[in-house]
């Protein structure tokens, strides 16, 4: 099974575009804090590569914003490559599959940030079928 769930800070604002074939595609980076060493150090984040497709990349372009925290699931892809110093790197890309929009909304924003989607109930019970 290849299924990433992870959550993050956007590293920059999302960027997105259209296919020739007419699909938005939204891609970001986000960084995740990996806590502190026993000695009370902070670890290095890890930056993980996202790729959103049609009305998830619609909506990860409108609502998210550089700085703002996201937890995002799907499908992870590792890239090895060596850069222009000679130096061996890898890098993480996850297809989302689903994006959640974390951080409250903010007084300049003009729509609330969330992706989660509502569960349709019974209105008879109020539980979701």
């Amino acid at each position: 099974m290849n299924f990433w769930i992870g959550i993050g800070n956007l590293t920059d604002d999302p960027t997105m575009r259209y296919t020739e074939s007419g699909k938005a595609v939204t891609s970001f980076s986000i960084a995740i804090n990996n806590g502190r060493t026993p000695e009370g150090e902070d670890r290095p984040p890890t930056y993980i590569d996202v790729v959103a497709w049609e009305k998830l990349a619609e909506n990860c372009a409108e609502y998210l914003r550089k700085g703002k925290k996201a937890a995002v699931s799907g499908p992870i892809t590792v890239e090895k490559y060596t850069d222009k110093e000679d130096i061996k790197r890898v890098k993480f890309r996850i297809r989302a599959v689903n994006v959640e929009f974390l951080s409250p909304r903010s007084e300049n924003d003009d729509e609330p940030r969330t992706a989660r989607r509502s569960v349709p109930r019974d209105d008879a019970d109020g539980i979701p079928f």
